[in-house]
């Protein structure tokens, strides 16, 4: 995480951070989104007004990427910290 830092990668909390695992996402990366895209959701009353104004001036979070560092021949997963971080980077949690 310190060497992305330096890049200029911003990091979120490892959700993984054993000696022999560790992982963790990039902030997200925000995309634009079409105004037509963002009306025909608050019609479809799947956001508000609000969002779809914070939206247009922010865009919405399209992607993360992944940091895994698996140590000392580990070939497993962490489905607890899995589990914890797709809900955390859930939108519909979030918002």
């Amino acid at each position: 995480r310190e060497q992305l830092a330096r890049a200029g990668i911003e990091t979120m909390a490892p959700f993984t951070d054993f000696p022999h695992l560790k992982q963790a996402f990039t902030a997200g990366e925000r995309w634009p989104v079409p105004a037509e895209r963002l009306d025909a959701a608050v019609a479809d009353g799947v956001i508000t007004d609000e969002d779809a104004r914070r939206f247009a001036a922010d865009g919405v979070i399209g992607s993360h990427l992944e940091i895994l560092e698996r140590n000392d021949g580990f070939r497993g997963f962490n489905q607890t910290g899995i589990s914890d971080i797709i809900h955390r980077t859930d939108p519909r949690v979030t918002a």
